[in-house]
């Protein structure tokens, strides 16, 4: 059982930096002294060859022997000999770490006490108030790490995450830190899927700061941004391509490239959508992160049995999405192509055998026909400036799609989006200039939250986007979403907006011939695009003319009292929210099964299932979990706060509510997605 010290002291409540230790020329070393009421809590251990540099900083604040716990969130080689020499030099409390490491420091033998966090329900508790909340990860280098939350600060002490390089910069600025936290993440682990799980986990926390292991601290000012880029990194190491056999032999290490493939996708892809697409076949895969554990099948036969089982299950938007990145591990390291990215070439080749052995003459015409065929071939699909499958490709998908078009629940779903100042970039800064907008936008557009959309450049300045299978509702989200990317860019010369036409395909006369069903579906897209760059710029024009310009966001209300229900949507209407209303949870569920809800507002009694058990079920989703949701009870009890706690509820109101209250409340939740 944990002990604190019981002797009177003044409140503390602040975090002293003992730091920055240089270690090298690259690393910096931080520790941490938190200081709460009568607790003195040292995190994260140095290097023992710059412990000396430590406790000269320690005892700047106070003695060895006054550290009442020891927070040991990683461990090195040189750990336990620093744990000796501090408790040679007068340490007497409470290591607290995991049960991995604790198993390492119990077997040195060493007199002192030791707490796991499991054994602690992973809380640091003084007199029944939470000091600190333990956060695991599983992160490299060190197996089993992990972070701790201090609430009354709203800091997270995190270890690897958000650390960084350091260069002697003591004020770096934001993007000479994003870029040394990029280069310690890609150099400390081999892909930025390891990042997710612990930025998940930590986002339903209310972190302001962060303390991090090594490099630079985060400050509030700043944070917001660091955890955008951090949960936005997207890397994937390539050393280990190649491993040696123990006969020093060199094998391609296809499990590695095929997981690379995986991380491709999920660019675009769902999590859901490519577990499910692998069940039950030769491939078995880890879920969280996404990574291949094994197959029955081996080497090269692993290779091209990935790609043709793609192929087969996802047909050609998957294989494209992956195209790029088989060339460029076939160009860079010689890997043979998958079977699959060459069979639109037989039938030709077969046609030029048959060439050859007819008629020796023309062996000469056959060999320049080839040439040409793999010369032209990727310049004939793409557009060069931003190296997206173009127009014309994507008519011939249109094509094979609309052969298959039998899901009466969807629709097919087109939109077309154009920059409103590309004429006037072009004539002010040239015609490179221009391009390098259209490249810009085309990057924008492909980095929206699309859900397995494709992408495709116009024959003309504009950019197409795709669903396949889709609803009205989604795609007008999807229109906004793209219209908004373009309009916050940072990346254009200067500022600029997008004009956007959408097209439903339930608008096109299905009876007619294909290839007229594809010619009025961009007939229609290009009318739409015009009439919006008649009308003004930033418009979006689809089958209803104009949507709205902006909203503040979408709410769903659930109260089984029409009264109160009525009160609250006239509420959020009038300051410019969409509001959405449910009597009871299994409409709140088809709403949210149809469209995106940015917030939630939910009575705690409800008839089939309260407030509460439906949070917990919006836990358990990982397309919900993340929306912020208030509860409004007349029941404002110390019970359904802690319930509220548990099933991490952003806010309990108590009724009658004052609406001023309730709408600050709902727009600092909205900021705050915003930063995210």
């Amino acid at each position: 059982m944990m002990t604190t010290p019981s002797s009177p002291k003044p409140d503390w409540n602040h975090v002293i930096h003992l730091g920055p230790l240089i270690v090298d020329s690259r690393h910096a070393h931080n520790s941490y002294l938190f200081r709460y009421n009568n607790l003195n809590i040292l995190f994260d251990l140095p290097p023992v060859q710059i412990l000396d540099l430590l406790l000269i900083s320690i005892r700047k604040e106070m003695e060895i022997s006054e550290i009442t716990h020891l927070v040991i969130q990683s461990m090195t080689m040189s750990s336990i000999n620093v744990i000796i020499e501090l408790i040679d030099e007068g340490f007497k409390g409470e290591i607290i770490t995991n049960e991995y490491f604790s198993r390492q420091i119990r077997n040195a033998g060493l007199p002192v006490s030791i707490h796991t966090i499991e054994a602690m329900n992973f809380k640091l508790m003084d007199r029944n108030e939470m000091i600190l909340k333990f956060v695991p990860m599983v992160f490299l280098p060190y197996p089993e790490m992990f972070m701790s939350y201090a609430p009354s600060l709203f800091a997270l002490f995190s270890s690897t995450l958000f650390s960084s390089f350091y260069n002697q910069q003591i004020s770096p600025s934001l993007d000479h830190l994003q870029k040394s936290m990029f280069a310690y993440h890609k150099y400390m682990m081999p892909s930025s899927l390891y990042i997710q799980p612990p930025l998940r986990k930590i986002n339903v926390l209310d972190v302001r700061q962060a303390y991090p292991l090594m490099g630079y601290l985060i400050s509030k000012q700043i944070f917001p941004a660091i955890y955008a880029y951090e949960k936005a990194l997207d890397f994937y190491n390539n050393y280990q391509v190649f491993t040696y056999s123990e006969s020093g032999e060199k094998v391609v290490n296809y499990k590695e490239i095929i997981n690379h493939m995986l991380n491709q996708l999920q660019k675009s892809v769902s999590r859901i959508e490519i577990l499910n697409a692998f069940i039950g076949t030769p491939f078995s895969l880890q879920s969280d992160p996404i990574m291949l554990k094994n197959s029955t099948l081996e080497d090269y036969k692993m290779w091209h049995g990935f790609f043709e089982h793609v192929f087969i299950q996802r047909g050609i938007a998957w294989i494209a999405m992956l195209e790029p990145l088989v060339n460029r591990y076939h160009e860079q390291y010689g890997i043979e192509l998958p079977t699959v990215y060459r069979s639109r070439f037989i039938e030709m080749s077969l046609h030029s055998d048959q060439l050859s052995k007819s008629n020796q003459d023309l062996e000469k015409q056959i060999a320049e026909l080839n040439a040409e065929i793999e010369e032209t071939k990727d310049s004939i699909m793409r557009c060069p400036i931003t190296r997206l499958y173009n127009e014309d490709f994507f008519r011939e998908l249109l094509k094979k799609d609309l052969e298959h078009h039998s899901t009466p629940d969807y629709t097919m779903g087109f939109i077309l989006v154009q920059l409103d100042q590309l004429n006037d970039i072009n004539t002010r800064y040239g015609k490179e200039t221009g391009n390098e907008a259209i490249r810009n936008m085309a990057y924008q557009l492909q980095h929206i939250d699309h859900q397995g959309a494709l992408f495709f450049k116009e024959n003309g300045p504009g950019i197409y986007i795709y669903k396949e299978k889709t609803t009205a509702k989604q795609l007008e989200i999807l229109a906004v979403k793209a219209r908004s990317a373009i309009n916050e860019s940072h990346l254009f010369i200067e500022d600029v907006t997008a004009s956007v036409s959408v097209v439903s395909f339930n608008e096109i006369d299905g009876k007619q011939e294909i290839n007229e069903q594809i010619r009025d579906i961009f007939t229609l897209l290009h009318k739409r695009i015009n009439i919006a760059k008649k009308k003004g710029a930033n418009l979006i024009i689809d089958q209803q003319f104009e949507l709205p310009k902006s909203s503040e966001g979408v709410i769903l209300l659930i109260d089984e009292d029409e009264v109160n229900l009525n009160m609250l949507n006239r509420i959020f209407k009038r300051v410019g929210f969409d509001v959405r209303m449910a009597k009871g949870v299994d409409i709140a569920k088809q709403i949210l099964n149809e469209e995106q809800v940015d917030i939630i507002i939910s009575e705690i009694n409800l008839s089939k299932m309260d407030g509460f058990s439906f949070k917990q079920m919006l836990n358990e989703s990982r397309d919900y979990s993340e929306i912020p949701f208030i509860m409004v009870s007349h029941n404002k009890t110390l019970e359904n706060i802690k319930r509220g706690n548990t099933h991490h509820v952003n806010l309990i109101l108590e009724k009658p509510i004052v609406p001023e209250e309730l709408i600050g409340h709902v727009q600092r939740f909205r900021e705050w997605k915003k930063r995210l």
